[in-house]
Formats: structure tokens, sequence, C-alpha cells
């Protein structure tokens, strides 16, 4: 557990309460136990009539783990081979990435919980973008109604030899129309590769991965057309950057007491809404997790909104501009390579990625995209 904590997979808590009942797993059996402590010792004692159990821990050995979920299933998509950011759709539907098989078009890949509603999974589904998604689950397959012109995918994630892996990518082979005339990306190449209209370029790289302006180029690939501004899309392709500022104020030279007082009521209404979730007994896990997850978040909105004496942070015109030159500067970096492999290239791809503040990727229509 130690070693799980240190990768990120869990994050260690405190020790259960006096009297709290847990369930302890022993010989692959979980088994309900009420918890006491004695001195620096919790006594543990099954909770059955015939022969209970009683068994002595730690402090340390019977610590509560909470499971970071966005960071499990980055391990889940890495496994797959499955290129992008994890994102959390809510209600235990979780977009793992995108995926791409040669010569094919690129589709989304999405894993649902157990115990998402039917009519809270059909509606996610039909606003996504994608032409074709494919839906992993574990265990029983989630049943609901489709009717759409989308190809909708079906896969069962299982561990094989220490890895998670899907029959559901070979389905999608299957099902795929011929994409080799157009305009595509292919990151997990070496060196990474564009396409335009099937025609193939080389992209730079930096000691076998694709520098950062392959990686904002790619993003605004999968989503052209759509305004975006250099602050927001260094936070997408680099989560670890969200921690600096928040994305709220990317545009916002400061926070004023009004958005202050209404983030401290969303933070009020979240811990009631989980407190109601916690002493529901008709409450599903998923709604728990999904309650807990909202007051995560908008704590570590707060969090990074505020300074240590619990000032707002300001973020003036510098960071913005600061963020558009890193940007355009990687981006220009990669259009020049690009055109060197042939010149008439470059007024086309200059003219699609713009110059502002604001990225609207616009690429000519004939590109596909």
């Amino acid at each position: 557990m130690a070693g799980l904590v240190r990768g990120g997979l869990f994050v260690s808590g405190f020790p259960p309460d006096n009297g709290e009942h847990i369930g302890l797993e022993i010989e692959g059996e979980v088994s309900e136990f009420c918890v006491y402590r004695v001195r620096h010792e919790f006594h543990c004692e099954e909770i059955r009539e015939a022969n209970p159990r009683r068994l002595r821990h730690s402090e340390e050995g019977l610590t509560m783990h909470t499971l970071v979920r966005a960071r499990f299933y980055e391990l889940v998509a890495k496994d797959l081979g499955i290129t992008g950011q994890v994102i959390d759709l809510g209600h235990g539907i979780w977009e793992l990435g995108r995926k791409r098989l040669p010569g094919r078009d690129i589709s989304k890949v999405i894993f649902i919980e157990a115990g998402v509603p039917a009519a809270i999974l059909e509606l996610t589904l039909m606003r996504e973008r994608f032409t074709t998604l494919c839906l992993l689950h574990h265990g029983k397959s989630p049943r609901f109604d489709w009717h759409s012109d989308k190809t909708l995918l079906r896969g069962l994630i299982e561990v094989r030899d220490g890895r998670c892996a899907s029959d559901v990518f070979e389905d999608l082979a299957a099902s795929q129309r011929d994409s080799s005339a157009d305009t595509r990306i292919e990151l997990e190449e070496h060196p990474p590769k564009l396409w335009i209209c099937g025609e193939e370029f080389m992209l730079p790289n930096d000691r076998g991965r694709p520098t950062l302006g392959v990686y904002y180029f790619a993003h605004l690939c999968e989503n052209p057309r759509s305004l975006i501004s250099c602050w927001d899309i260094e936070r997408m392709v680099n989560p670890k950057l969200k921690g600096l500022a928040s994305i709220a104020f990317g545009a916002d030279p400061r926070m004023d007491k009004a958005t202050q007082q209404a983030l401290d009521e969303s933070i009020r209404q979240a811990k009631t809404s989980l407190d109601e979730a916690k002493n529901d007994p008709g409450a599903a896990q998923f709604e728990i997790d999904e309650a807990q997850a909202e007051l995560d978040r908008l704590l570590e909105q707060k969090k990074a909104d505020t300074g240590k004496a619990g000032k707002s942070r300001l973020l003036g015109d510098t960071d913005n501009e600061k963020a558009r030159r890193r940007v355009r500067k990687a981006l220009d970096a990669v259009v020049a390579f690009v055109a060197k492999q042939k010149p008439a290239i470059e007024q086309p791809l200059r003219e699609a990625v713009g110059e502002g503040a604001e990225i609207y990727f616009n690429p000519p229509p004939d590109w596909g995209l």
C-alpha cells in the first residue's frame, strides 16, 4: 500500500473511528468487523454469531486509503495504448482518451463504472461529437437503448499478465472505414507523423517524445473550429499546470468578492450533498464518490485561487501574454518543421492556426477535419 501511495494510486487518510464497521478481506473473502481502539492498537472483532474472529492491527496497518480514480484510469489507458487526457465526465463515466488504429479514423474510448443509470449514460454518449465510441466496462455490460447513427462498440476490460487488455479494438479495426486520405496525427509513431489529405509529414520530437508544440497541434486537430485560449490549451496538454493558478481566472485579472462568496456557497452545498449521500441507505457508491469528487474539485479550486492568507491570487494580462508567447512559439516551431518538408503547406498551416491570444483552429474544408 505504501508503494501505491507513492505512485499516486491511493491517498492515505486516517485510521477508522472507534466502533466503526469495516470490511476486511481474508483469504479472498470480505468479512465485516467492528473496530475498537485499545491503546496504540485496533482490536477488530468479526460481526457474526458463530466463532467470530478477532484480529489486532497497528495504527499504520489499519489506515483508510482512497483510490485516486484519475490516476488509476491513466494507468488503464496506458496499458491499452490510448492517447489523450483522462477526463471525469461525471456519474461514474470516464473518458480514457482517444484510440486510432493504423489507417483508421480516431475514436473516443470511455469507461463505464458499475451502477451508472441508463438514462444518464445514453445522454452522455449522445452529446459526444465523435462518430465512433468504444465503451469499456468490467463485469456486466451496461444496459441502455441506443438510437443513433454513431458507431458504438462495447468491450470488456480484463487483466492479462498484470496489464489491462480488451478485445474491443479488434472489433474497431473491422468496423471503421479506411482513412488513408484523411488528415490525422499519429503521436505513437517514432518519430510522430502528420497526414494532411493523405500526404505524410514528419513532426518534431525531443529525445523520442513529441514536442509540446506537437501536443498542442494534436489537441487542435481533435477539436477543430473550437475557440480556446493559449492559457487553457497549456493546461489541457499539461494538467500539472492547473495547480499554479485556476483555469477560471486565466482571462480575469482578479477574483472579486462576489465570486469568492459564490465559491464558498458552492463548497457548503457540496458538503451538504456529500453528507446526505453518506447518510442515505439507498445511495449507490458512485453517487457518494461523485459528491466527494465535486467537493474535492471545489476545494482544489479555492486553494488554487487563494494564497496562504486566503487572499485571491491575481492573474493579469502579463500571465496571459506569456502563455500566448509560449504556445505560439511552440506551434510556430511545428509549422516551420513541416514547411521544410513542403514549403507550399506553410501558408495553409499558419492561416489555420492563427496568431491571436485565443486559438480558433480553422483548417481548410478539404482537410476532412
